[in-house]
């Protein structure tokens, strides 16, 4: 349930684009005094068109209130793209409080009309239980209704539903049957979804197909298609390797905030894979993603603050970003972690911490931390193996703790 839960928004949309764009006809834009006087008189149509000016700013100042003003008088009157969008108002709480069980009430009344966008909305509702009792067949059917009619949204919740397994088995067939109908419609999420299902194959012909849905996705502006197709040109998978097309969609995704972009362009300027190699820059694109909790970029900047490379050398804030680390259970930082400890780099002197971590790193598949803890052992007193026993199960506790209690 986690993409329902966390996407409920992103699905329900304004039934104003396409679908009111359908209703205003070749015009760029609702001109609302040549419109106002017909819905003065009642004309539904006309009443939807000036909500519709009011609430995207066509030719009059956005105001929400005055769309939802408007949008109400035509949706009484029967008009279901009025009914949708007053719905969305609604949900979103622009120009009305928010409810969402009022939205569910204009939307369940433009579903009843037939009108796909409401149906896909109420359906995404109905998944999330959210302003209406959940009930993932009902919004399977209203789902599945929608999408008859070609709602690429629809669509492409569907393929989600098939790929999760959500109120049905999980079926990967099917749910690329979905995306690739939403996808094929240009709808940029459902080329993402359907990049990363074949992708996930494993299959060198599917790779090609997923990089080239990736690419859409990416200039679609979907932020984790961009980050996935820099991976796939740096790597050479799907197709030939590309460094400096990869920098430039890394750049893009890190330039938007996404930590695992930043991390990766900080480590290709250390080493001037596909751009030039730029110490001070690099240290500043890990910097970032280390504020965002990237344990990858914390480690890399600790080594650089270890080194004086691009930043001024700094033991302690070396350890510092090490332990943060660390305690994500990055197993080279564990190792680094305990190389401060046993030396006093950072920290102080502590044979007990440095045999714990080296513990942890070990168990975390660091081959290289099994090397150096056999000989520190052999040196160690009796109540420092203790002591580090200790610390290496308090951490294990509180690494079992987080993950039991994480959503």
């Amino acid at each position: 349930m986690v993409l329902f839960l966390t996407c409920v928004a992103a699905a329900c949309r304004s039934a104003g684009t396409p679908h009111g764009a359908a209703l205003r006809g070749p015009e760029p834009a609702v001109d609302v005094e040549l419109w106002r006087p017909r819905a003065e008189r009642g004309d539904p149509n006309a009443q939807f068109l000036v909500g519709l000016a009011y609430d995207e700013g066509q030719s009059v100042p956005g105001d929400a209130v005055e769309a939802a003003r408007w949008y109400r008088l035509a949706a009484e009157n029967g008009h279901a793209p009025a009914q949708s969008n007053l719905g969305l108002l609604c949900y979103e709480g622009r120009g009305v409080p928010l409810s969402y069980e009022e939205a569910a009430r204009w939307f369940e009344r433009a579903a009843a009309l037939g009108f796909a966008p409401a149906q896909c909305n109420l359906g995404v509702m109905r998944l999330a239980g959210q302003g209406v009792a959940r009930d993932p067949a009902a919004a399977r059917e209203l789902l599945e209704d929608a999408a008859s009619q070609g709602d690429a949204m629809a669509q492409r919740v569907l393929g989600s539903i098939h790929e999760e397994g959500v109120g049905v088995l999980a079926d990967r067939t099917e749910a690329e049957r979905w995306y690739r109908l939403s996808a094929e419609q240009g709808l940029a999420e459902a080329q993402h979804r359907l990049g990363m299902l074949l992708l996930a194959s494993g299959e060198e012909d599917d790779e090609t197909e997923a990089r080239e849905w990736l690419a859409r996705a990416a200039e679609g502006d979907i932020l984790l298609a961009q980050f996935t197709l820099g991976q796939l040109l740096l790597e050479g998978r799907g197709g030939a390797q590309d460094a400096d097309a990869a920098a430039t969609w890394l750049e893009r995704a890190a330039e938007r905030g996404l930590p695992e972009a930043q991390a990766m362009l900080g480590l290709m300027q250390l080493t001037g894979r596909g751009l030039p190699q730029d110490d001070r820059s690099a240290a500043r694109w890990l910097r970032a993603a280390a504020d965002q909790g990237s344990a990858e970029a914390r480690f890399d900047l600790g080594l650089l603050h270890l080194e004086g490379r691009g930043v001024a050398a700094d033991d302690a804030e070396a350890a510092r970003l090490f332990e943060l680390a660390a305690h994500q259970g990055h197993a080279r930082a564990q190792e680094r972690l305990a190389l401060c400890f046993l030396h006093g780099r950072g920290r102080a002197a502590d044979t007990a911490a440095a045999i714990a971590w080296l513990r942890l790193a070990v168990e975390a598949g660091n081959e290289s931390a099994r090397a150096r803890l056999d000989p520190i052992v052999d040196g160690a007193t009796p109540q420092e193996l203790a002591e580090a026993e200790a610390l290496a199960e308090r951490w294990r506790s509180e690494r079992s703790n987080a993950a039991f209690t994480s959503p």
